[in-house]
């Protein structure tokens, strides 16, 4: 026997073989909302006087109104499916789905899928299958033709959530294995749903870069400047502005004249300590030392430095956790030298890349960042931990 299909995601219906119930059916609104709240509850029973609330602001006889609502709803499922008298049941004054049916639930396969998928043990080939089946099932918002129904919102956002989650864990299996056509395929699809996500928007133009479509990254830049700024007055946030500047911009406007080039490319005003950048571009330039440390034979070191509570913990306070990392910047700043490069690695830690090794270590550089930071750091109650590493040039 056929299943019953139930959609959530997106437009709400419930289908049999070649019949369905959709939103956009002349029967009943309430009739509809019924059936949408008992699918939501469906693991528990819903009580007679939750589902008055739900449905009537007042009437004389709200139990017997609801008692013929149900009955009506059963009629109209039964137009469809030889089982729909028995779809809702009714057992010690409340009503709920039958459990003994064959019901096919997206929302329900697609929470499933997610479960699968984010089981580390599996291949990644199999895992992105997974992901890949999840995104396909995820066609809107959660009942998105009842969003405005306070119940409906809390689902809405939890499932949405879920669904970016899947979309970003797909895409980090995706890139190393250099399907960059299917990131842009999800992506694509995943703005049609959430046109201003700038996670989604910063996948897109990656995967885009990735393949050398510098003009189209370019224009992808750009409509979501144009959106936020139409929609939200905001501008794209830092992190998306310096991948933009630092990969597609340069690769999209020609430039005949070279000294334009290198003024664009030179630093402006005179900048002391180290640099800064974003982790991607750090990647680029510890590859690129690397290359030149074999050629100088030279050594480097590298710092991870953590930052915790007193006693260790992790630091749990979002505001002084952003206060720290923002005074330990400054001083890992202004305690080394310029050609020394840092990067944040995490929420709680930046990592530090400084040529010449033996010279970085003779001048202590853990206690010069420590002597500034504990300025700071006693009063916040906060602690630096430091993990060295050097890197020996390679023989070959």
């Amino acid at each position: 026997m056929a299943r019953i299909k139930v959609t959530m995601l997106g437009q709400f219906s419930i289908s049999y073989k070649d019949k369905s119930i959709t939103e956009y059916d002349s029967r009943g609104y309430k009739m509809r909302l019924l059936l949408q709240y008992l699918i939501a509850h469906r693991e528990r029973g819903v009580s007679q006087s939750v589902l008055i609330d739900l449905l009537w602001q007042d009437s004389d006889n709200p139990a017997g109104a609801l008692k013929t609502l149900v009955h009506r709803t059963r009629e109209m499922l039964t137009d469809i499916c030889p089982e729909g008298k028995d779809f809702i049941i009714s057992r010690n004054n409340s009503y709920g789905i039958n459990p003994d049916l064959d019901i096919e639930i997206d929302s329900g396969e697609f929470l499933h899928l997610m479960d699968m998928a984010n089981d580390e043990n599996l291949s990644r080939t199999k895992r992105v299958h997974l992901y890949i089946s999840a995104l396909e099932l995820y066609k809107g918002e959660y009942l998105m033709n009842s969003a405005t129904e306070s119940w409906v919102m809390p689902i809405s956002v939890y499932f949405h959530s879920i669904y970016i989650s899947a979309l970003q864990k797909c895409v980090d299996l995706l890139y190393p294995m250099g399907k960059f056509d299917k990131i842009i395929q999800i992506c694509e699809k995943a703005m049609i749903l959430n046109p201003a996500d700038e996670n989604v928007h910063e996948s897109l133009i990656r995967a885009l870069v990735a393949i050398g479509e510098y003009e189209l990254a370019a224009k992808q830049y750009e409509y979501l400047k144009n959106l936020l700024m139409e929609q939200y007055s905001s501008a794209p946030s830092s992190r998306l502005t310096e991948l933009y500047e630092l990969t597609v911009k340069p690769r999209n406007d020609a430039q005949r004249n070279i000294s334009a080039i290198i003024g664009e490319l030179t630093e402006s005003g005179k900048k002391a300590g180290c640099y800064f950048c974003e982790y991607e571009v750090f990647k680029y330039i510890f590859r690129l030392y690397s290359r030149e440390q074999k050629r100088l034979k030279s050594d480097m070191c590298m710092f991870l430095v953590t930052l915790t509570e007193k006693e260790g913990k992790e630091l749990e306070d979002k505001k002084l956790l952003k206060k720290a990392m923002d005074k330990l910047s400054e001083c890992i700043v202004v305690s080394l030298r310029s050609c020394d490069i840092y990067t944040r690695y995490s929420r709680c830690q930046y990592i530090l890349l400084l040529p010449d090794a033996k010279s970085a270590v003779e001048h202590g550089v853990k206690s010069r960042i420590s002597s500034k930071f504990n300025r700071y750091g006693n009063r916040m109650n906060v602690a630096l931990q430091f993990d060295f590493r050097e890197l020996p040039v390679n023989s070959d």
